[in-house]
């Protein structure tokens, strides 16, 4: 079986056997049949338990997988570690393709667990006799529907019962199982319109690692960005190689957080998942020649994920120069973005001519527009409520006249939210125009809690994403400018040979 017909049968299995299965809904054996359940799997699901008796929603224990007549694609074992050589020796028998390892105990605890792990290394004859995923590590996500329709299915992890999700562009590649359970139900709570098609939890990587999965997602084509936490590198030469094939195909976005990068997070990592410490200076060499997306934290990788998964979704354009527009109701604020725009080597450039004649019409002789492209909107609004015209009209013609102008690649936007003020910022009447068209547009929103809340929810199902801060905001569109270099130099690299 090729390497990608082995990742397909660990994302797509037709039949599971849950090793470990509970009729304990406090059990992590008990939580991985309810997903696969309730959540629609498309395939067979055999609890297994030597102890059990009885069903565990409307299936029937069994006492080993030998007892299965059917074939199995895939066993997950949620038992303590050292049951598992046995367990696996049953599943060689049965022919199962694949199995996951959720047990930790193994390389992270020393001598102990390396036995643990020469033992399995035996018996599987070095993974030739099955394939496995693991040890120490969260299960796989495979997400087909979203859960508030009839349509929603897919393959869920052992941490928790996933109610709420919503299939999308982006998929996940972890080495700490958080990501494939508490932080991806934080995600899906609080950036609900964020569709993901798989997280993947690899843990200590005994045999399939990041460039298996890695390489199998670069040929998906329902997925654009790939968002990937490592505490190390398997095979560092292979990950270059994969994400130089990404900058040339052009529809997929890779985005980085390496943990273990200085000495104490080397410790951490080696207690966590067995990694053994990395050169850092070697750390920073792949991740340059790689000319992927660093993040710094899993804020960051989720927000950029967004970021980049929105682009993808409405068919944006990626930035080439870096010039933007900020259209703000705070000279404060605006002055701040125009510092962060610096900071980030960005650029408000000068504002065409018949961009600024329009931006002449709305604002008042007293206090007329800047030249270049910061339009502090306030006076244009002052201006409309003395003469009785609709703010939403105003605000429409300066959006109209920023996307018209042929400098400006981004438009930066603050909002205020409040209930007061609901007449400067009802975008109702621009929404489609914005979303359509293939500029980014980036907000970031302040006032009232709730009312900020209901914009935000507004924008997200337009695909428009918000940030919680202006440099949050600023750092976004710097990435999409990263991206549009790292692959523009990509091109330019493959033309000249």
């Amino acid at each position: 079986m090729s390497n990608s017909e082995i990742i397909h049968t660990f994302l797509n299995p037709k039949s599971v056997a849950v090793i470990g299965a509970s009729s304990n809904p406090l059990k992590g054996g008990n939580r991985i049949v309810n997903n696969l359940v309730n959540n629609r799997f498309n395939g067979m699901v055999h609890p297994i338990n030597p102890n059990g008796n009885g069903e565990i929603y409307g299936l029937k224990f069994k006492s080993s997988v030998l007892d299965i007549k059917e074939e199995v694609d895939l066993a997950i074992f949620y038992v303590p570690n050292q049951k598992i050589p046995s367990l696996l020796k049953d599943c060689i028998e049965k022919q199962i393709k694949g199995a996951i390892i959720e047990a930790s105990g193994f390389e992270e605890v020393g001598d102990m667990g390396l036995e643990l792990r020469d033992e399995i290394l035996e018996i599987t004859d070095n993974f030739k006799k099955i394939r496995l995923v693991g040890p120490n590590c969260m299960g796989l996500t495979r997400i087909d529907g979203d859960s508030r329709s009839e349509n929603k299915g897919g393959f869920f992890s052992s941490f928790g019962v996933f109610s709420y999700y919503q299939r999308g562009n982006i998929a996940i590649i972890s080495q700490s199982g958080m990501l494939n359970g508490g932080y991806l139900m934080h995600i899906f709570s609080s950036y609900p319109k964020i569709g993901f098609r798989y997280s993947i939890s690899i843990g200590n990587k005994m045999d399939l690692g990041e460039n298996d999965f890695l390489e199998y997602l670069i040929e998906d084509p329902t997925v654009n960005v790939i968002a990937i936490y490592l505490e190390s590198f398997k095979e560092p030469r292979k990950f270059l190689d994969l994400c130089n094939k990404v900058k040339k195909k052009g529809d997929k976005t890779i985005i980085l957080v390496k943990g273990g990068v200085s000495e104490l997070g080397q410790k951490a990592a080696h207690s966590h998942t067995g990694t053994l410490a990395e050169n850092e200076r070697l750390i920073n060499a792949i991740i340059k020649q790689a000319g992927i997306i660093q993040a710094n934290s899993f804020h960051e990788l989720f927000q950029y994920a967004r970021t980049f998964s929105m682009m993808y979704t409405t068919k944006k354009n990626f930035p080439k120069n870096g010039n933007v527009s900020m259209v703000a109701g705070s000279g404060g604020a605006g002055t701040i973005t125009a510092d962060l725009t610096h900071k980030h080597n960005l650029d408000f450039p000068v504002l065409s001519e018949p961009s600024y004649k329009v931006l002449l019409e709305v604002f008042p002789e007293w206090m007329p527009p800047n030249k270049f492209s910061l339009v502090d909107i306030w006076p244009a609004m002052e201006k409309a409520m003395m003469n009785n015209i609709n703010p939403q009209l105003v605000t429409a013609k300066v959006y109209d006249a920023l996307i018209k102008d042929n400098n400006i690649e981004g438009v930066f936007n603050m909002l205020f939210c409040s209930k007061l003020y609901r007449q400067f910022n009802d975008l109702s009447g621009i929404i489609d125009e914005i979303r359509n068209n293939p500029k980014p547009f980036f907000f970031w929103l302040v006032g009232d809690k709730k009312e900020v809340e209901k914009t935000s929810r507004f924008l997200s199902q337009h695909d428009i994403p918000d940030f919680p801060s202006l440099e949050d905001m600023v750092k976004n569109f710097k990435i999409l400018l990263q991206e549009s270099r790292n692959k523009s130099i990509d091109l330019l690299k493959t033309n000249s040979k």
